[in-house]
């Protein structure tokens, strides 16, 4: 299985990432750990997750208020956004694959 993730997949991360370090490193550290666990998670078994009701697939964190939308066409996973749950409900979307 190949995963392209979209180059603002990492603009997005970046911004969680600077708002949880500016809390305190424990929290950045758990905020790290979460995210690589969901994204093992989609790389391990893609279709496990289940579907948003905007069409793509949708893997929370669960200690965090965000979620990874992607999707998955044949042997390709397409990361498309890391999006805060509450807030921005389009953020994302224009950069479907």
């Amino acid at each position: 299985m190949q995963v392209v993730r979209h180059p603002k997949l990492a603009e997005d991360i970046r911004d969680a990432a600077t708002h949880y370090g500016e809390i305190s490193g424990r929290v950045l550290a758990a905020f790290w750990s979460e995210l690589d666990s969901a994204l093992a998670s989609i790389e391990r078994n893609p279709r496990s997750h289940h579907f948003d009701s905007c069409g793509l697939r949708r893997a929370n964190l669960q200690k965090f208020p965000y979620h990874l939308l992607y999707e998955v066409e044949g042997e390709l996973t397409y990361m498309v956004v890391l999006r805060h749950d509450r807030r921005h409900p389009g953020h994302g979307m224009e950069r479907r694959g």
